[in-house]
């Protein structure tokens, strides 16, 4: 197996403006291709982006839904629609409507001797037709307000499942009719035959799975979390797949009334109920009564959940895949024993084998209501509008996979692409990009670049915040596969941020569990490679605060800083007496989002703090910064003064501090407890206090007064009495 070797990417000679390390959007899995716009490609269940079969549309539909379809020995098929009642024959390339019903749906279509069988909703009947001159005759009257499924059984007998009293009828080649099964279920939605003629039916309410014998007899194999078993198909192993499907179909019949046919296929489309969801439009003031596939055609979102069930031919029933954003609405047979799936809302056929699921095609009109695989002929039916695609053997002539917009997040420039997988010389491939900077691709991006077959190369778009790639087959083959696609961008630097700067209040510090515990902790070091300033800081972790304790003298600074770009950032912190012009380091180039430094050795005065930070680490040419200044502190290392008077009874005690209020005074007698003095005014808050003790208290004993400013400064003084 041939790779295509590893290309070194080049690092850009760009302009200063973008950082240096590139990075790189690789899509490279299943997942990451099947959020991209496939068409005439595949993609298996190992991640491989390879040439899907072509499908090449056979017919177009004026009426927006094609619910159902099958086909004839001759090779004939028929396709019945909404929202007028039609019914087709497709005969070769020509498509000619045979028949139209009084009612306006018809969900299910059947052959046998010779005639079409059509099941029409609501309110209605099962038509026996003629497939070349339309002639119809009205075959049996079930008297339900849906039809949803018809199968032929062994003997000719003709099964028709219904709803909205989840009953199965089955009907003699005279026309006769009985209930086979009367479930518990709202709708019986599906029908599969097996060569014993057992049948295989699908419910929607309770979301489940019977077998019903010829006789009669019947019972659940499989209770669904889902609330609607959408299809149901047996392989030629006699092997049963089923599709469960999030839908809700009405629980009461429509009101009846004579359709009216809407004028438009725009009127008809805006028609509520569904082969999917069977909603039923609200009857109009004139009576009529519209119901059509209510089937959600959005594209842009998630529209609903889907399973996929084995049902082993001993009726054990095994969940063999999971769809979270798509519902599967038919499954027939596929190439060398493999299970083809018709799915919405992304109109994707999904093929199952082995296990393994791969994407195999996909169609704009973005709803697959109905599948058949008849003589090795594969068709498919549409919604939104109504089409009928035939899958063929061969690789698609026109190809295209376009990749999912890439948000780089940050306006950059892009670089170049590598291509990795197998047989990707001579032509076969071509990749071309755009950019551009709404998350949308629209008119204000850049026109696709020059496709260019080339493995590797250059991604020639203007910078912008969102790329794109699509690939093409310029000369498709089937052994081409894609592996890999990367494409290398380079952000624009953006200066980092800084959010927020802090000073606690004084003597706070923060340590961690790796400092030396008390009494240590609040011993300050010798002074150190940055000057006077001793610190107590540890080696920790950037984000870790620490534990808040006190020192005197000591003044902490945290903050927060950001950058978009995800940079290292490195920071410094730098101080200056309030009115000098020069900055002085405290300290430079750290990591820290804190600091705590002594100020013991600062003359007292007001200080200011200027903190700066830089993304220099990772872009050496171009670093940017930001910077706070003005961020000012206190410095007052000088304790209060105590003095003491007598004054007639009492003792009368003044407190001045220069800088900052008194915070503490305290006294002791004898060298006894400290007793906390309360100020004469009642409230310690200002730098002159005054506090008063009786002379009876403290008479005759050897006396100390302290006190404690905000800054922790402690002055203390004794007292001698007369």
């Amino acid at each position: 197996m041939r790779r295509v070797a590893a290309l070194v990417i080049t690092l850009f000679t760009a302009s200063t403006l973008f950082a240096v390390a590139p990075q790189f959007w690789r899509v490279r899995n299943a997942e990451d291709f099947l959020v991209g716009n496939i068409e005439g490609f595949a993609v298996t269940s190992r991640g491989e982006l390879r040439p899907g079969p072509s499908l090449k549309k056979v017919a177009t539909f004026t009426d927006p839904f094609v619910l159902s379809q099958v086909g004839a020995p001759n090779g004939d098929h028929f396709f019945g629609t909404g929202n007028e009642g039609k019914v087709y024959r497709l005969r070769g390339t020509e498509l000619k409507a045979i028949y139209t019903a009084p009612e306006p749906e018809v969900y299910a279509v059947a052959f046998h001797d010779g005639a079409v069988y059509v099941g029409s909703s609501p309110n209605g009947k099962v038509y026996r037709v003629d497939p070349n001159d339309g002639k119809a005759t009205v075959f049996y009257d079930p008297k339900q307000a849906y039809i949803w499924a018809m199968e032929f059984l062994p003997n000719g007998d003709l099964a028709v499942a219904t709803g909205v009293d989840g009953k199965l009828f089955r009907v003699t080649p005279k026309g006769e009719g009985k209930v086979l099964f009367d479930s518990p279920e709202t709708h019986l939605r599906c029908l599969a035959v097996k060569k014993d003629g057992t049948l295989l039916a699908g419910g929607s309410a309770k979301g489940r799975i019977y077998e019903i014998r010829p006789d009669g007899g019947a019972h659940a194999l499989y209770d669904s979390p889902l609330s609607e078993i959408s299809s149901i198909y047996v392989d030629a192993n006699g092997i049963g797949w089923a599709s469960a499907a999030s839908n809700v179909l009405p629980s009461t019949a429509p009101v009846k009334a004579t359709p009216t046919k809407p004028a438009t296929q725009a009127t008809a489309a805006s028609a509520s109920a569904s082969a999917s969801s069977g909603e039923q439009k609200k009857e109009e003031p004139t009576g009529s009564v519209e119901v059509s596939i209510g089937i959600d055609d959005s594209s842009a979102g998630p529209s609903g959940s889907g399973e996929i069930y084995k049902i082993n031919p001993d009726g054990f029933v095994e969940l063999v895949r999971k769809f979270e954003h798509e519902m599967a609405y038919g499954i027939t047979g596929g190439p060398n024993g493999s299970i083809l799936l018709a799915t919405g809302p992304q109109g994707r056929i999904y093929q199952m084998n082995d296990g393994e699921v791969s994407l195999v095609g996909s169609v704009p009109e973005k709803q697959v209501v109905s599948i058949s695989t008849v003589a090795n002929q594969t068709l498919i039916t549409t919604t939104n509008s109504g089409a009928v695609y035939r899958m063929e053997n061969g690789p698609s002539a026109k190809a295209e996979f376009r990749s999912a917009a890439k948000d780089v997040e940050r306006f950059s420039r892009f670089g170049h692409y590598r291509i990795e997988g197998d047989n990707l010389g001579d032509g076969h491939l071509a990749i071309a990009f755009r950019s551009g900077n709404t998350r949308t691709p629209d008119a204000t991006w850049s026109p696709w670049s020059a496709a260019s077959t080339a493995s590797d190369g250059a991604v020639d778009v203007p910078a912008g915040r969102y790329v794109q790639w699509k690939v093409t087959m310029p000369k498709p083959a089937a052994n081409v596969s894609i592996d890999e696609v990367t494409v290398a961008y380079m952000n624009r630097n953006v200066a980092p941020v800084i959010d927020t700067v802090v000073v606690q209040e004084p003597a706070v510090v923060y340590i961690t569990g790796s400092y030396p515990q008390s009494p240590q902790v609040v011993e300050a070091t010798n002074p150190d490679e940055y000057g006077i300033f001793t610190s107590l800081d540890t080696p920790r972790d950037r984000n870790e605060q620490g534990k808040k304790v006190y020192r005197r003298g000591f003044r902490t600074v945290t903050w927060h800083a950001h950058d978009d770009n995800g940079d290292a950032l490195r920071y410094t912190l730098s101080f200056r007496k309030v009115g000098s012009e020069k900055w002085l380091r405290l300290r430079e180039n750290f990591e820290e989002s804190s600091m705590n430094f002594d100020t013991s050795q600062l003359p007292d005065g007001k200080y200011e703090l200027r903190l700066s930070v830089t993304d220099a680490q990772d872009n050496p040419d171009n670093g940017l910064t930001d910077v706070k200044e003005g961020i000012q502190i206190v410095v007052d290392n000088t304790p209060p003064a105590i003095t003491a008077t007598n004054e007639g009874d009492d003792v009368v005690i003044h407190v001045l501090d220069k800088r900052s209020p008194i915070g503490k005074v305290e006294y002791s007698a004898d060298a006894e407890k400290w007793i906390r003095l309360t100020p004469v005014d009642g409230i310690g808050d200002s730098p002159n206090e005054t506090y008063r003790i009786k002379r009876s208290a403290v008479a005759g004993k050897f006396v100390i007064v302290r006190a404690v400013d905000a800054f922790f400064n402690v002055g203390t003084e004794s007292i001698a009495l007369p």
